[in-house]
């Protein structure tokens, strides 16, 4: 049985599936997903055009890097991403979707504010489209084809930018997010947000230092200067999936609430409104809401991702769902995913 990872280099998701089969010790080949192979990838993956898609070998190919990362943790399940017990799982569940819906904008900063990081970017997303590494050699016949592919890339990423409000106005209140959210990780990271265990929002915050924060090479030089301990933790990480070192143990419920309560307690550095008014905005057919000063449209996927979550909490044993809400229920994102 072979197990293909497709992906592109640029992609954080790519990178985050990719620890989490790393982490789990599986063997894999990780694979770009190109021009030629694109039609064949995605009938695979059941019309699914985006990255990363995982062909297990077996079974149907599955999509989007969290589902990867479960999966991963159930071929190997003493090193899962998420723990056994159904309360503390929603916990880790709601810090990575933390990680990938809200940390994503300020792995986009760079790309929203830069042309020579979009350049840069976009030339090594060409590069992959035509089956090359970053790093691999090119002819003249290669870079002519690249040229015609880069300027599609760079709009692709300012859309992107544009969705997630990183742009006009936007653009203060991202640099706030990357801050703040990068000063609190400087006291959670011990040495990994959960303690000595990794977790699926570890991989998700390793797949946007490995593709953003710590390759582009503005925001490395940024990352560098301002928060060196997001680069130990990228390295810490890294070393520890390659060398299968041991998975170490979850601490509690109210341990782990503790330790992630920096970034989702509160006010969850803007997320839990975001959560509320996208929430809103969809169940009143509206396409666009309004992000940090910024009209963007209204994120569809977020709110599945909300939705999932809300369903695993209703799925909770009433007994389990009560030990959650002792924990964490004054916690306005909690109330966010309960559909409060």
């Amino acid at each position: 049985m072979t197990v293909r990872l497709f992906g592109t280099e640029p992609s954080f998701y790519t990178r985050k599936a990719f620890l989490s089969l790393t982490w789990a010790g599986l063997a894999f080949e990780d694979r770009l997903k190109t021009m030629a192979n694109k039609a064949a990838v995605e009938e695979g993956a059941g019309g699914y055009h985006r990255f990363p898609v995982l062909d297990p070998g077996e079974g149907p190919f599955i999509i989007d890097s969290t589902r990867i990362g479960i999966w991963a943790g159930e071929q190997a399940p003493d090193r899962a991403l998420l723990p056994a017990d159904p309360a503390f799982r929603i916990l880790v569940r709601m810090a990575e979707d933390w990680m990938d819906e809200w940390f994503l904008r300020a792995a986009l900063l760079f790309r929203a504010t830069s042309a020579g990081t979009r350049a840069f970017v976009a030339r090594v997303g060409a590069m992959n489209l035509l089956g090359l590494r970053q790093g691999e050699a090119t002819d003249a016949e290669t870079e002519s084809r690249m040229a015609r592919l880069v300027p599609g890339i760079e709009r692709f990423f300012l859309e992107s930018c544009a969705t997630n409000g990183v742009t006009g106005d936007g653009v203060a209140a991202t640099r706030a997010l990357l801050d703040g959210s990068a000063a609190a990780l400087k006291k959670m990271l011990r040495p990994f947000l959960f303690g000595a265990r990794p977790s699926l929002p570890d991989m998700a915050l390793w797949g946007f230092l490995d593709a953003g924060l710590l390759w582009e090479p503005e925001a490395r030089s940024w990352t560098k200067a301002n928060a060196p301990h997001l680069l130990e933790f990228h390295d810490r990480l890294g070393v520890a999936a390659r060398q299968r070192a041991p998975a170490g143990d979850w601490p509690d419920l109210a341990e782990g609430a503790a330790m992630v309560a920096p970034l989702l307690s509160g006010k969850a550095f803007g997320f839990q409104a975001f959560l509320d008014a996208n929430r809103a905005a969809l169940a009143a057919g509206d396409k666009r809401l309004v992000l940090d000063g910024v009209e963007v449209p209204a994120r569809g996927f977020t709110e599945k991702c909300r939705r999932d979550v809300e369903a695993e909490i209703a799925d909770l044993t009433p007994a389990d769902r009560a030990r959650l809400a002792a924990t964490v229920g004054d916690w306005p994102l909690f109330r966010s995913y309960r559909g409060a």
